[in-house]
């Protein structure tokens, strides 16, 4: 067990310095979300309501997870497949689970960073309270971050260059903008789109997010989001076992 967090470690920490190296992907993954801070204290005018705290939670929340985790990880799966480099690290001592796990560890850290940075500036400067339930929200964090990686994997599979993911990803954040209530409210969807809409991917991790930082839940009463979640990652790993393509296409 040793030696495979270590392998995982070295292999995560060689993509933060390939991360690093893309200022495009490194611009996405850290800029936007720091923005988006920027654009909610603008549109925040001064209200510190629950309902403005969670819209400002989920909003933050979500686009960090799909910005930062999903198309991070969409991106340098894609590329390293073409490069060769998957091929490679294959033959070397590195499991399959290792080498894609690696993959997600630059953009989950990120993206924890990243919301612990949004809790102190938005208490500093939005009005936003502090979390009340933090296991709740790192739990959705970290489900969140490997259903979405899982989710990116996937979509590698159909994407033939790193240019295409700009195309293949528009339907999974589609998907997850809708389902999740970034783009319409669900309290405002006809009850069984809202119904069919709390099962799409980033819906769980909003519900858990908004409800741990409200502190409205407690760890014991979210298992039916954290069932969802589950759910998601298995089957998606299941899917990703048998048809994640290591090589590049012919």
């Amino acid at each position: 067990m040793t030696a495979v967090l270590h392998r995982t470690y070295s292999l995560g920490r060689a993509e933060v310095l390939l991360l690093r190296r893309n200022k495009t992907l490194l611009f996405t993954a850290v800029l936007v979300p720091l923005g988006l801070v920027a654009a909610l204290a603008s549109a925040q005018d001064g209200r510190t309501d629950d309902n403005a705290a969670a819209g400002m939670v989920s909003l933050f929340t979500g686009m960090v997870l799909l910005f930062v985790v999903y198309y991070t990880v969409l991106s340098a799966s894609v590329a390293r497949r073409e490069e060769g480099v998957l091929q490679r690290l294959r033959t070397g001592e590195a499991g399959d689970a290792e080498i894609l796990s690696a993959l997600a560890l630059p953009g989950t850290v990120v993206a924890i960073a990243q919301v612990v940075l949004f809790g102190v500036v938005g208490a500093l400067a939005l009005g936003l309270p502090a979390p009340g339930n933090p296991l709740v929200v790192l739990v959705a964090l970290l489900l969140g971050a490997v259903m979405l990686s899982v989710v990116a994997l996937l979509t590698a599979v159909i994407s033939k260059t790193v240019e295409s993911v700009q195309i293949t990803s528009l339907p999974v954040l589609a998907i997850c903008l809708f389902g999740g209530g970034l783009a319409v409210p669900i309290d405002s969807m006809p009850e069984n789109l809202a119904r069919v809409a709390q099962f799409t991917p980033l819906a769980p991790v909003l519900e858990l997010a908004r409800t741990g930082w409200l502190g409205t839940a407690e760890l014991a009463g979210t298992a039916g989001q954290i069932g969802i979640l589950l759910g998601w990652i298995v089957l998606g790993s299941l899917l990703v076992r048998t048809s994640f393509r290591w090589s590049p296409r012919a």
